[in-house]
């Protein structure tokens, strides 16, 4: 709850996204197709209701990508490879998840680029 001396957090609609779009990878991960018979690659894992939310979330997780070490200049790039696992793309999500969260008390400060990912 919010109040009640807990860590409390409300999500940005990136995280949102995000963590959503983690969620329908996690139920099935395509390559090569946007989506197919429940499986989705990572772009056609976020659903679009705002272009600039998914622009962000877009930039974050290529940011993840290539936090991890990988040179890819897209998404899709990255998705696609032949080598690719669904484990590692399910840790691209987390990294790019855990960027698009604020600080909380018990947390570390972190540099934020993004001021859109602040809760109106």
């Amino acid at each position: 709850m919010p109040f009640d001396g807990t860590d409390y957090q409300i999500l940005s609609p990136v995280t949102h996204m995000l963590i959503d779009g983690r969620q329908r990878v996690q139920n099935g991960w395509s390559q090569r197709i946007m989506r197919q018979r429940g499986s989705v690659c990572m772009i056609g894992s976020l659903t679009i209701t705002d272009y600039e939310v998914f622009a962000i979330a877009e930039k974050l997780i290529l940011e993840a990508i290539r936090e991890l070490g990988y040179a890819y200049s897209s998404v899709v790039a990255f998705n696609d490879d032949l080598g690719r696992t669904k484990e590692q793309v399910l840790e691209v999500y987390d990294i790019a998840i855990a960027s698009s969260m604020p600080m909380t008390r018990t947390q570390t400060p972190h540099y934020w680029g993004y001021p859109e990912l602040m809760p109106a």
